[in-house]
């Protein structure tokens, strides 16, 4: 049960920062380089860049609703065993 937390928790950070990512990339704001996960940063600007505000809130809000509804399932299907 744990781990299925600790995946919507990260999935809905995730959602976040595709979100804000879009939003500073259409207003033009320069993103800062992060320093120890570069890989993982490129991959959200790129995925930002290419969904836009709109698409990237799409994006995030059916991938944190559905991280919260398997959640909800799995929990329910434990506590009725």
């Amino acid at each position: 049960m744990l781990k299925t937390i600790l995946l919507t928790i990260s999935v809905a950070l995730f959602s976040t920062l595709l979100i804000f990512y879009a939003y500073d990339i259409s207003k033009g704001v320069e993103i800062p380089e992060s320093s120890t996960r570069q890989g993982v940063q490129d991959m959200i600007v790129f995925a930002a860049k290419t969904l836009g505000v709109t698409g990237s809130w799409i994006v995030g809000t059916l991938a944190t609703t559905g991280c919260i509804w398997y959640t909800i399932n799995k929990y329910r299907n434990e506590k009725s065993r």
